[in-house]
């Protein structure tokens, strides 16, 4: 979702702008919100808080593991799934057994003109050979899926020729419907990776026996437990769970892989033992974070009166160019169009808006 991706980087911009600094958590939580009048509203904020201990509380208000707050906890996994991808590139593709040269790119790929009314995970891995892997996830799998997933493929192999490969990793019930499709024209035939073919209690010993003697090489791995095999999934979520707090406690794991975890067991888990799992967690951050946030209140408040001196304003036309130029570098004029008409509305001078996203001051004056 490239759109929300620019308003996140506004978001922080902003930040970075006012009040000199702010916490990775912050940037976490910001980036975990999907919906753009939570964003909008957020930018808001940016101006009406005095400090960064106020902004975190406008912050701490929204947040909800149930969703509705617009935080993205949804059933396909994206938030999880994309995060791993940018963050552990090939390793990911490793967990599957798919064999690629050294990625040297992870990217999303939005299709033009092409309304898909699902949540969805759509990775592009590239290597250096400029092979690529399109990841694409579904939970209980049918066979218009896989016609619909061709017809995405086809959308890529137009952009990219044709070095691309589908990779298709199916959870929730076995998919037991064909494996390609052939017609008088050719035939599109992914690789499909059935999760509920995987014996989810065997492979969490595994690696479990695999850290015991300190090798951590498959801890990734612990995020899709969750949803190996087709039968009690909630009791084998918790048990990833409370396996990866204790290694958290232990600092032997990072809290970013608890939290994919969660993401992952989303609609798993009873909401009540989740939310109880995810306080935990959080409780535990915010007490290895104080000393860390101590020193950056000192930081944040010379960083502001800097903020200050140099003009807000002047911070906020650059997180106006970085976003805008981002979108229309990946060619999305509707969403420059769509973002120049949010910052109109919240009153940024006309021109700087016309200056960074190339849209004439006429145009912006009809938005």
């Amino acid at each position: 979702m490239a759109g929300i991706d620019t308003i996140h980087d506004m978001l922080l911009d902003g930040l970075i702008q006012k009040f000199g600094s702010f916490s990775r958590r912050i940037e976490e939580k910001i980036r975990l919100i999907q919906r753009e009048d939570i964003c909008r509203e957020l930018q808001r904020e940016i101006f009406r808080c005095e400090s960064i201990e106020q902004f975190k509380k406008v912050l701490s208000g929204l947040e909800n593991i149930s969703g509705k707050s617009g935080f993205k906890y949804g059933p396909n996994y994206d938030v999880s799934m994309k995060w791993l991808g940018n963050r552990y590139k090939g390793k990911l593709l490793e967990i599957f057994d798919i064999k690629t040269g050294p990625i040297t790119e992870v990217f999303d790929f939005e299709y033009v003109r092409l309304r898909v009314d699902f949540g969805r995970v759509d990775l592009m891995f590239k290597d250096a050979a400029n092979d690529i892997c399109h990841l694409e996830e579904e939970r209980d799998m049918k066979e218009e899926d896989l016609h619909r997933f061709a017809i995405y493929h086809f959308h890529a192999v137009r952009r990219w020729g044709e070095n691309v490969r589908d990779i298709i990793i199916t959870s929730g019930k076995p998919y037991n419907g064909p494996k390609e499709i052939k017609t008088k024209s050719g035939r599109y035939s992914p690789v499909i990776i059935d999760l509920t073919q995987k014996d989810g209690e065997k492979r969490l010993q595994e690696i479990k026996e695999e850290i015991n003697a300190g090798n951590y090489d498959n801890v990734v791995e612990l995020v899709f437990i969750p949803v190996y095999g087709s039968e009690d999934h909630g009791k084998l979520a918790s048990k990833v769970l409370e396996y990866e707090i204790m290694l958290m406690k232990e600092d032997k794991l990072d809290h970013d892989l608890v939290f994919a975890t969660m993401i992952m067991s989303n609609k798993i888990i009873d909401k009540d033992k989740l939310k109880k799992y995810y306080e935990e967690v959080k409780n535990m951050l915010d007490i290895l974070n104080i000393a860390r946030e101590d020193g950056e209140k000192l930081g944040v408040e010379r960083g502001m009166q800097k903020g200050i001196q140099k003009g807000i304003q002047k911070g906020m036309q650059k997180g106006i160019q970085k976003g805008i130029q981002k979108g229309m570098q990946k060619g999305e004029r509707n969403k420059a169009v769509q973002i120049a008409r949010g910052f109109k509305k919240d009153g940024f001078d006309i021109a700087i808006i016309s200056k960074h996203s190339g849209l004439s001051v006429e145009e912006i004056k009809d938005l």
